[in-house]
């Protein structure tokens, strides 16, 4: 009960401080759709396959919330758009969606799912990341086995943990569950499968409760890979199972900065306590991305010495920080107002498990 508690409560975060990649060349003025577009979808995408003037957001806000016949119409005129344009209007789109809620993007990114260019799925896949519709199952599984590009694999794999999480919640049908874990499972078993697709896998997997995944982080994390082991970590922090704080906090003294970051990140999502003296020295660290991970494990911990320090640190001259440090303080209510455990802190033995096929 107490793991289901803190699955939900992590798909209520990850729904609001994740989302898709963002284009480095949009600026936040790009974002806002502040007036619904009067231009039909015809028009759009005759302007898009033509003109040279590129549409503001505002005005390739008509293709959100598309009706089955504007998708039809979608899917019809797509790839007569230059690939460059078609990947900028997912780019700007699903950017725009991260601070627009009336954007509802899913049947133009089903489009997309079959665009020719890997990159265009690419996208298409990961600015699906808060959609857990059964019905896209059947297509990402498909992109996990068959799709030629790596890229385009990974972010299937990727995207396929919602799914996972959501059947751990009971979200979604037992038997479609079942299928999203046995697909990211014959990834992460496959002897010629490529590392950042049993990456991504591996992450993903990490939300299931099965045994058998204890595991498979655990011989992750020894790899000789790095970039598989910064995924242990990433696994650790999604799966809820404490037994990791030990592993997560010794990883905050890596010489690697990507496995700094990392183990960061799972101590805040274990809400490991024991490791904050560790995180406030990390917040001197040299890089950006270790600084930032440890104000984000900050606030899922908490505490009065937490609040102190990042109330200072959102003060800093340091944009991207200040407003890290802010995020921060924000989850510091959020938790500071849930009165359930999200974490069970009365085993923290390892167990002998029997061998169960995984």
């Amino acid at each position: 009960m107490l793991r289901d508690e803190f699955l939900f409560v992590f798909q209520t975060i990850e729904l609001f401080s994740r989302g898709p990649p963002v284009d480095p060349h949009c600026t936040f003025e790009d974002f806002p759709v502040t007036t619904k577009t009067t231009l039909t979808v015809a028009d759009l995408l005759a302007r898009m396959a033509t003109d040279s003037n590129f549409p503001t957001v505002s005005e390739l806000s008509a293709l959100s919330d598309l009706t089955l016949p504007e998708q039809a119409q979608v899917r019809q005129e797509w790839m007569t758009i230059p690939e460059e344009r078609r990947y900028i209007t997912l780019q700007k789109l699903t950017a725009a969606s991260e601070k627009e809620l009336t954007l509802h993007l899913g049947r133009l990114l089903r489009v997309a799912l079959g665009d020719e260019s890997s990159r265009v799925r690419a996208l298409a896949v990961a600015g699906l990341w808060e959609v857990t519709e059964e019905s896209l199952i059947g297509p990402l599984v498909d992109l996990l086995y068959n799709d030629a590009s790596e890229e385009v694999r990974a972010a299937a794999a990727g995207a396929l943990g919602a799914y996972v999480l959501a059947g751990e919640l009971d979200e979604i049908d037992p038997a479609q569950a079942m299928r999203v874990e046995e697909a990211l499972l014959s990834v992460l078993h496959s002897e010629n499968e490529l590392l950042t697709v049993q990456c991504r896998a591996l992450e993903s997997i990490a939300y299931s409760g099965e045994t058998g995944v204890r595991q498979l982080i655990d011989d992750a994390y020894y790899s000789q890979y790095e970039e598989m082991r910064v995924s242990a970590l990433n696994a650790m922090a999604r799966s809820a199972d404490i037994r990791w704080r030990d592993a997560a906090q010794a990883e905050l003294i890596s010489p690697d900065t990507a496995m700094r970051a990392a183990a960061a990140r799972a101590c805040g999502e274990l809400e490991h306590k024991e490791a904050l003296p560790d995180l406030f020295e990390i917040l001197s660290d040299e890089e950006k991305e270790v600084r930032l991970a440890a104000l984000f494990a900050l606030g899922r911990i908490g505490g009065k010495d937490a609040v102190e320090i990042l109330t200072a640190a959102a003060t800093s001259e340091d944009e991207e920080e200040a407003a890290a440090a802010e995020e921060a303080l924000e989850d510091t209510l959020f938790y500071a107002r849930n009165d359930i455990p999200l974490l069970d802190e009365s085993d923290v033995e390892w167990d002998e498990e029997p061998d169960d096929g995984w």
